[in-house]
């Protein structure tokens, strides 16, 4: 996992699919070195149909379809919507978001934590899954609880010019 702290927002949350302000981001990665454990201890695999996407790319191609005289029939246009509409998305496995809701308390102007809802989830890169938080130590805790190494691989504190890369064999950090 890493940990980034800057100016930082989640564009739909999955509490009400409105944007979630904070300046936290825990992120988790299917492909790097390091990593891969904790994305499969922490996240699964779900199917979800994107229909904003599927509809705005069905439209780009109706008019590339008509612009070359292969106009196509409703039904096979349909199919077509299904296909690309749907997605392999990953989300946090229950036990994890349990966790996050009975230890992230909420903060004065609303909650603590969030994650991208479905369609932010859908929408980007599957293969990074980001936590965003309010609160430093609620991220490090979580990091703490849920990461095999308990530390974040890379640690950036943008505010004061803080980076540091964890070095896994020796469980220390390096500038």
């Amino acid at each position: 996992m890493d940990y980034l702290r800057n100016h930082c927002w989640c564009h739909s949350a999955h509490w009400d699919s409105k944007p979630f302000d904070c300046q936290i981001i825990v992120s988790l990665y299917s492909y790097r070195e390091g990593y891969k454990e904790d994305w499969e201890n922490l996240t699964v695999e779900s199917k979800y149909h994107h229909e904003t996407y599927a509809n705005e790319w069905v439209e780009s191609m109706k008019a590339v379809w008509k612009e070359h005289g292969r106009e196509k029939p409703p039904e096979e246009i349909e199919d077509y919507r299904q296909r690309v509409g749907n997605r392999t998305i990953r989300e946090l496995k229950p036990e994890v978001l349990e966790w996050l809701a009975e230890n992230v308390p909420d903060v004065a102007e609303g909650k603590g934590w969030c994650v991208g809802d479905k369609s932010y989830n859908a929408g980007g890169i599957t293969s990074s899954y980001a936590v965003f938080f309010q609160r430093r130590r609620d991220a490090m805790a979580f990091i703490k609880r849920w990461s095999v190494h308990q530390k974040p691989i890379n640690y950036c504190q943008y505010f004061t010019d803080v980076r540091k890369k964890l070095n896994l064999e020796t469980g220390k950090y390096e500038s």
